[in-house]
């Protein structure tokens, strides 16, 4: 008697590179087109789950035209995920808890949200005037100041490198964004080492190349001054403070724990590397997307910041009932 074989679907990821949005579940985040057999399509979305969508429902998936991430990067992530042979071997970063746990969790502790006095003093300005290091506002504006494509070009261009250095680790300094070890390092540094600086952090901000290039140049760079491949705090604390609404200060455990329950299949390396920040963006814009669908509007990526930290690190996850 002949044996019967299981036909297995080939595993096609969509050739033309379209992403995708269940119209009814945004939550799940981008997705491409795995498979299509007979009456059924399949779907690899970015929560880390593959859903099969029968005929007469393909309309639920609606190409996104207005994509707010680095589309490249995720089509990578979901393409490496739907071909990966072995499930076992595929990064899957585990979900502690749900977000709408981190939402209560964020509204029991800040009733009125980003708007919410309490959350204002701690972690935006003072109503005192007082600047301390865990407030945005002054520290934005300190970057901004110091910091702008004016000033570098003219520094650099007087070669007052020296001057120009001293005001990027004033900002570092000024900001609980970076562990302070990390500054002092810097401060050290030879008149050359320097000049380096100046030139690298410079073209990081202001550079016109593609972002991943200059951030790229400038993760070699801090590897040499530190010894070692820097953390996420340091590599990534001045364009997200110079330029809030656009890049985010990844703080590496909580962040790890978001992507959980956003981005799982994406990698997410321990040191910062430009392959894994297009990944932890792609998870803070995903942050910022629900909770704006939740009804809390951030600021800027420093709002998302404080919230991945205050409702993901280790002190949190027994409020949360979840395990780390």
């Amino acid at each position: 008697m002949a044996t019967a074989t299981l036909e297995i679907p080939s595993i096609k990821p969509d050739s033309d590179g379209s992403l995708y949005r269940h119209v009814k579940r945004p939550e799940w985040g981008a997705a491409i087109l795995a498979w299509e057999r007979n009456d059924t399509r399949a779907y690899q979305f970015e929560d880390g789950r593959l859903r099969k969508i029968r005929k007469g429902y393909y309309t639920l998936l609606e190409p996104i035209d207005d994509f707010d991430g680095p589309a490249e990067a995720v089509r990578t992530n979901l393409e490496r995920a739907v071909t990966s042979e072995d499930d076992a071997a595929r990064p899957i970063q585990k979900s502690v808890c749900t977000f709408d746990q981190q939402v209560a969790l964020f509204t029991r502790l800040y009733p009125k949200g980003f708007e919410d006095p309490d959350w204002i003093d701690e972690h935006r300005h003072d109503a005192d005037g007082a600047a301390l290091k865990r407030h945005r506002e002054p520290s934005v504006t300190d970057a901004k100041e110091a910091l702008s494509a004016e000033r570098c070009a003219t520094l650099i261009s007087e070669n007052a490198h020296e001057v120009l250095t001293e005001s990027i680790i004033d900002v570092l300094a000024g900001t609980d964004l970076v562990p302070i070890s990390h500054v002092k390092t810097l401060r050290k540094l030879n008149e050359e080492d320097k000049r380096a600086l100046a030139e690298a952090a410079a073209d990081l901000l202001h550079g016109e190349r593609r972002f991943e290039e200059r951030f790229g140049d400038y993760l070699q760079l801090l590897t040499r001054f530190l010894g070692d491949a820097p953390s996420w705090r340091v590599a990534t604390a001045l364009p997200a403070l110079v330029h809030p609404d656009e890049h985010v200060s990844v703080r590496r455990s909580a962040f790890a724990r978001q992507a959980g329950s956003i981005a799982p299949t994406a990698r997410y390396s321990r040191k910062a590397k430009v392959s894994s920040y297009r990944n932890f963006r792609r998870v803070a814009i995903g942050v910022k997307e629900r909770l704006e669908a939740a009804g809390h509007e951030p600021r800027d990526m420093l709002d998302v910041h404080d919230f991945v930290w205050t409702t993901l690190r280790n002190s949190s996850l027994d409020d949360l009932g979840a395990k780390a």
